[in-house]
């Protein structure tokens, strides 16, 4: 039997899982694509929809390092979402960044009231969008 030494020596670089709940898959590609591009190490996983999202983080997802939360999704609202996550005791703390592309600050302010950590508006242009989610990620994931 052949013993993998960085596993032995703890030289295996843990990957930290992000939760991308959009109800776009393509959303959800070029979230993933733009989040892999900032050389982090990460474990994605991703939900179409609030009530399939609760589910998995429910039962045997395990807990994210960071949840990336759409504004608008059909069936369950992300203030339902949030107020699912902020009202079970192993989610409680689940940093949870909504990511859209609306600029209402009403939205914003409903986001925030309703649990989200932080909120960020989708920038147009492709570049601009890595560097919001690195941002993210350093702000969120500091390691």
């Amino acid at each position: 039997m052949r013993i993998n030494s960085d596993i032995l020596f703890g030289r295996v670089e843990k990957k930290e899982m992000i939760f991308i709940v959009d109800n776009s898959p393509t959303d959800i590609e070029l979230t993933a694509i733009e989040l892999e591009a900032t050389g982090r190490k990460v474990d994605i996983r991703s939900a179409t929809d609030g009530k399939s999202a609760l589910a998995m983080l429910r039962n045997g997802l395990g807990i994210p390092a960071l949840m990336l939360l759409d504004l608008k999704m059909p069936g369950m609202s992300r203030i339902e979402v949030l107020h699912g996550i902020r009202a079970d005791g192993r989610l409680k703390d689940l940093p949870v960044v909504v990511v859209t592309s609306s600029a209402l600050e009403s939205d914003k302010g409903e986001s925030i009231a309703a649990g989200a950590n932080d909120y960020i508006q989708k920038p147009l242009a492709l570049h601009q969008f890595s560097k919001a989610l690195d941002s993210i990620l350093r702000r969120w994931l500091p390691s």
